[in-house]
């Protein structure tokens, strides 16, 4: 449907008038306008004047479409509003008002503003809906991008230079999720039902469909039909064409929305729009399918009410004239029929019109490039070069980068395996700082973790992972990374690291937060708060399994030995996370700190696979003494946590277990053994000396934030929880289980 419009440009020229000022001309490919969109020398917009040579030299062109049925629009706030992000973040963009039965005032206002960033479609008809809308706009559209935005500030503006940044990173389209949500409860609770419907009937994952900012390339509405209600709905046609979909989530804005339920006939029409999606996403290539299943389970039940009746009246001689339910039965059995007949006919339609359908995307086509004339193959010029960035020396492509250029943006859907492969480069890098850590971490506890990126061009200069926690025993902080000994900023050099710190302390003061706590290892550099409470120990693995033993200590050897040969006590892999938790959840009780829950442990062996490793070791009855959980992180191995039974004590099950979990690393090839930090001074890094390592300082720095911001003191070594941990210590397991694993939130 092409509705008729009324299209113009709003700067005081029509829209055929040539160029822009300052504006280059389109692209030869597409169209795509490659230019700024900003006259060099006068307005720049509502966001001010930008100097053009800040703008990206790419194709990145931003169309912002409004659809505009509101009267009352603030034209001027809503510029301005849409237009910073834009222009702070360097983006060439158009703003496209498309209204629809909107006349009077708004359009007065918007050719008023003489913003050459402005544009005016104007619907002939009314209340044509957003459907038409956004077709129409987007028809005008000049952009390689195309975002929806409501004629109002539902998210941050600036969220939507996220949504523009998603799409750069490869998506085909960005569908926003607003969280947390800061409208009226029962807005909230209308949404979530309405998602959650969608997610079982449809089996789609999307939490906030009724988020009215999307992000998608102009290729998106040249393949996806919508109409009606079905904008809703673009993110699952779009996924369902084969277009790359993603979810983000955006910060959400106060709505001046209804408290209220919307009336009875809103909500038919929702559940009629989710059937119609379900069907045309579910069954539009295999009509049969569907009208076969229900003729069948029609014809079924009217087989079924009719039986009786038939057998009564064929072998006992009754009237049917008196059993409606046998006319029941029968009209459910013609009307299965006819179903299976409509399937039938969708199946002919289909199958003589296959050739000119076309039910997927082509992602990538590779063919024989002709070689140069020396033989060579062409090289891409935007090949990216991930490289070592340490803190020491860049390389070469990546040290030439200038400073003035970096950029600090939020890790993006689809960049997670960049991310990982960033920090298994990165000489500072460890287990804790990939991307899996954070989902377990968000998934067993629910902190919101913010994953930051330094860039330049498009090469990463540096990366910083914080989790925002918010406590009763600590108060509100920022952690990197929170439930692991190693985290912090992994960086090419002291300038990016203080561009992600400074960064970071934003978004702790957007939080609230008293501090932000960096877990570093190795130091830094720079002026910070340090905290060296904890010790870690690390050494060398042997490269023969036989000099495993040689290297610890006489008398932690005698011990082993013991163990071996006195209790004949047995070391096994293993591959049971419960009993592993067991010993783990009883030992944390008896030392009196609350235990992490289950589902952590269960999280982190779904998510990272065969590297997490259960160790045990055994009693000649087979009873288990004691388990360990490694992590395994490219030549280390993390021997993290561990449990033991309480009659494990005097049998030298500790030397036993991790002598041998060092030399089963040897035997897999493994060069570094990480036992983890300690609290100096303590039973725990005492045992570690006595088993040959040394006590390595850790260097772990804090950030104040909030002006009565002071460092945490609810940690073990605090006198004062003394009395609290003996008693917990003598609580039963059946108390301490399940409500250290919600304390264990807390305590971070």
């Amino acid at each position: 449907m092409n509705p008729e419009v009324s299209d113009s440009a709003v700067a005081g020229r029509p829209d055929d008038a040539g160029p822009e000022p300052g504006a280059q001309p389109p692209g030869d490919s597409a169209g795509e306008p490659v230019g700024s969109g900003i006259d060099a020398g006068g307005d720049a917009g509502a966001g001010g004047s930008v100097d053009p040579d800040t703008l990206r030299a790419s194709n990145a062109f931003v169309s912002v479409v409004i659809p505009v049925s509101n009267p009352q629009l603030d034209v001027e706030a809503l510029v301005d509003g849409y237009s910073r992000p834009l222009l702070e973040a360097g983006l060439a963009y158009e703003l496209i008002f498309v209204l629809d039965g909107v006349h009077g005032r708004v359009p007065k206002d918007l050719q008023e503003l003489h913003d050459p960033h402005v544009k005016m479609v104007h619907l002939q008809g009314d209340g044509l809906g957003e459907s038409i809308a956004l077709s129409a706009g987007a028809a005008r559209a000049r952009g390689r991008f195309i975002i929806q935005v409501p004629p109002y500030l539902q998210i941050e503006p600036v969220e939507i230079v996220k949504v523009v940044q998603t799409l750069e990173t490869g998506a085909d389209f960005v569908a926003t999720w607003r969280h947390p949500r800061v409208d009226p409860w029962l807005n909230r609770l209308q949404s979530r039902l309405f998602n959650w419907m969608l997610r079982v009937v449809m089996g789609v994952r999307f939490h906030d469909l009724n988020s009215s900012v999307r992000g998608m390339r102009r290729e998106v509405l040249e393949e996806v039909n919508v109409y009606g209600e079905m904008f809703r709905f673009l993110p699952v046609l779009a996924q369902r064409q084969g277009f790359d979909v993603v979810e983000v989530k955006v910060r959400h804005r106060e709505e001046q929305g209804t408290f209220a339920f919307y009336g009875i006939g809103v909500y038919v029409r929702r559940v009629l729009d989710i059937l119609a999606i379900s069907f045309l996403t579910r069954f539009t290539q295999k009509p049969l399918r569907f009208f076969g299943i229900l003729g069948v389970v029609a014809i079924l039940l009217g087989i079924a009410i009719s039986v009786n009746p038939l057998y009564n009246k064929v072998f006992l001689g009754d009237s049917l004239s008196d059993r409606p339910i046998f006319v029941l039965g029968s009209i459910l059995v013609a009307f299965g029929v006819q179903l299976i007949g409509f399937g039938l006919v969708g199946e002919i339609i289909i199958f003589t019109q296959a050739s000119h359908l076309r039910d997927y995307k082509i992602e990538e086509v590779l063919e024989g490039g002709e070689p140069d004339a020396d033989g060579a193959q062409p090289v891409p010029e935007d090949v990216e070069h991930g490289g070592t960035e340490g803190d020491g020396p860049a390389p070469a492509a990546v040290a030439a980068a200038s400073a003035p250029n970096l950029r600090i943006r939020e890790l993006l859907p689809g960049e997670d395996a960049r991310w990982d492969a960033f920090v298994q480069e990165h000489r500072h890098g460890s287990f804790f700082h990939l991307t899996g850590w954070r989902r377990v971490v968000e998934e067993t506890f629910h902190h919101e973790p913010t994953y930051l990126v330094a860039e330049v061009g498009r090469a990463w200069r540096g990366v910083l992972p914080v989790f925002w926690v918010k406590s009763p025993f600590v108060g509100k902080q920022l952690i990197s990374l929170p439930y692991g000994v190693y985290g912090g900023v992994l960086a090419a050099d002291d300038s990016v690291r203080d561009a992600l710190l400074a960064h970071a302390g934003e978004v702790g003061k957007r939080y609230g937060v008293g501090y932000l706590e960096l877990r570093h290892f190795q130091p830094r550099g720079g002026d910070r708060i340090s905290y060296d409470l904890y010790v870690t120990f690390r050494k060398e693995l042997p490269a023969q399994v036989e000099d495993v033993m040689a290297g610890i200590p006489k008398k932690a050897r005698a011990e082993v030995r013991r163990a071996m040969n006195k209790f004949e006590l047995t070391f096994e892999e293993i591959d049971d996370v419960a009993l592993f938790y067991n010993l783990f959840a009883e030992e944390k009780r008896r030392l009196g700190t609350p235990s992490l829950p289950l589902r952590w442990f269960q999280g982190l062996r779904d998510e990272f696979g065969s590297r997490i490793v259960l160790h045990a070791v055994k009693d000649p009855e087979g009873k288990t003494l004691c388990s360990v959980m490694s992590f395994l992180y490219g030549d280390e191995v993390y021997a993290y946590y561990s449990g033991s039974a309480s009659d494990s004590r005097g049998k030298g099950v500790s030397d036993f277990v991790y002598c041998k979990i060092m030399e089963w690393a040897v035997e897999r090839g493994f060069r570094l053994f990480d036992f983890g930090r300690s609290r100096r001074d303590t039973g725990a890094a005492k045992f570690k000396q006595n088993m040959g390592f040394e006590p390595q300082p850790l260097n772990y720095e804090f950030v104040l934030l909030g002006e009565d911001a002071k460092l945490p003191e609810f940690h073990p070594s605090n006198p004062k929880l003394e009395r609290p941990r003996r008693i917990w210590s003598k609580l039963p397991r059946f108390v301490t289980g399940p409500v250290g694993g919600r304390l264990s939130r807390y305590l971070p």
